[in-house]
């Protein structure tokens, strides 16, 4: 029978996930949408490789611990992958950044899972060869590719099987390619309450171990998100088991073909700096960076909120056109805007009180706001002040 690993990215920060909308998934307690979500998985006994990033950890520690104790009740339906605090652009960290970012990240892993997946998931699937060298440094067993971020001759010269990609001096890591296609899939699954393509795709696949990559918020960002996935996961084919990445035997292949890539290729830019909207931004954030142990705790609490990618995701990019379907048995269709988030706002702020953060008047607005991205920076500076202290 063949595996699936199912790897989720979950990003609090999402470009089209604003910050309100995402505060409210948590309200409820057990009854919050993201509860819901969760338990979706149990009642449907289905395993998924959960890659929460510290941000989002933070956020569901301090405003839905019902969330982590579904969790951590149920370990063998969810497994925790490795991430970093932030999801970032690694290509814009230095050595120091980059190291902070994931430390953050672990940390806060260890403090509220225990145990957890030594696979790294990179944010974006960006990854330079000092950084692989880096996360070898770590004692990191592996990361992830997905070939379908990249362009057609690059994609082809990226192995499908799990094989050792090479960092600088001599470094080597374990690395999982993704089944890319099965995202696309996956997605119009949910739009379209359909479920036929998903489970054929099985049959058409040589490979015995399939290695499936999404964004966990893609159900949150719909009307009838969490029906829908339940749709999803109701009609998936029992000819496919589900299984943790840990319960799996893999092998790597130690020598590739001439043609293929040994190393990790460097992702395109342009999504993220089209129009070159936040140079400006960019800047000011390198700036900060460059100067990083100096920094006082609150300051790097800060910092790491204004290294996210989907500050810049939300400006850059424009808000994806779908179509849904607003029933199962339905004929129609209707377009739907998921619109980007004013996430590029919120960076600016972030940014002007890190950069002024002794001003008197900007701690006061602080306690003053009731802006939701300032409820969310409130509880994950109070959070990062725990994990330290």
């Amino acid at each position: 029978m063949k595996k699936l690993i199912d790897i989720i990215n979950f990003n609090a920060d999402a470009s089209c996930l604003s910050s309100k909308k995402w505060l409210n998934c948590l309200k409820g307690g057990i009854d919050s949408k993201f509860c819901q979500w969760l338990n979706l998985y149990v009642l449907h006994k289905k395993c998924i490789s959960l890659g929460l990033t510290g941000a989002t950890i933070a956020d569901l520690c301090i405003y839905n611990h019902e969330a982590i104790d579904i969790i951590n009740n149920n370990r063998h339906i969810f497994e925790i992958l490795l991430r970093p605090f932030a999801h970032d652009i690694a290509l814009f960290r230095t050595y120091q950044g980059f190291i902070t970012n994931i430390t953050y990240g672990k940390k806060i892993i260890i403090n509220t899972f225990k145990e957890y997946s030594n696979f790294f998931l990179p944010p974006e699937f960006m990854c330079t060869s000092l950084q692989i060298q880096m996360l070898s440094k770590m004692k990191i067993e592996g990361v992830f590719i997905n070939s379908s971020r990249f362009n057609i001759k690059k994609k082809e010269r990226i192995p499908i099987e799990p094989y050792y990609v090479r960092g600088l001096f001599a470094s080597k890591l374990k690395c999982i390619p993704i089944f890319g296609n099965l995202t696309d899939e996956y997605l119009l699954s949910l739009q379209r309450y359909s479920y036929d393509n998903w489970n054929n795709i099985f049959d058409t696949t040589n490979s015995e171990s399939i290695y499936f990559w999404r964004d966990g918020e893609s159900p949150f960002l719909l009307p009838d998100g969490i029906q829908r996935e339940d749709y999803w996961l109701s009609n998936e084919s029992n000819s496919f088991q589900r299984i943790h990445l840990k319960d799996i035997h893999i092998s790597y292949c130690k020598l590739l073909k001439e043609n293929m890539l040994k190393t990790y290729p460097i992702h395109q830019f342009s999504s993220w700096i089209k129009e070159m909207r936040m140079l400006w931004f960019i800047n000011r954030v390198q700036n900060i960076e460059n100067h990083l142990k100096s920094l006082t705790k609150n300051e790097l609490y800060l910092w790491l909120q204004v290294i996210n990618s989907d500050i810049l995701s939300a400006v850059e990019k424009n808000s994806p056109v779908v179509l849904l379907k607003k029933a199962p048995n339905s004929k129609w269709f209707m377009e739907y805007l998921i619109k980007r988030s004013e996430r590029g706002f919120e960076g600016e702020e972030y940014l002007e009180l890190l950069e002024n953060y002794s001003d008197i008047n900007k701690e006061q607005y602080l306690k003053d706001s009731n802006e939701s991205h300032i409820t969310k920076l409130i509880g994950r500076m109070r959070y990062l002040k725990m994990i330290d202290s």
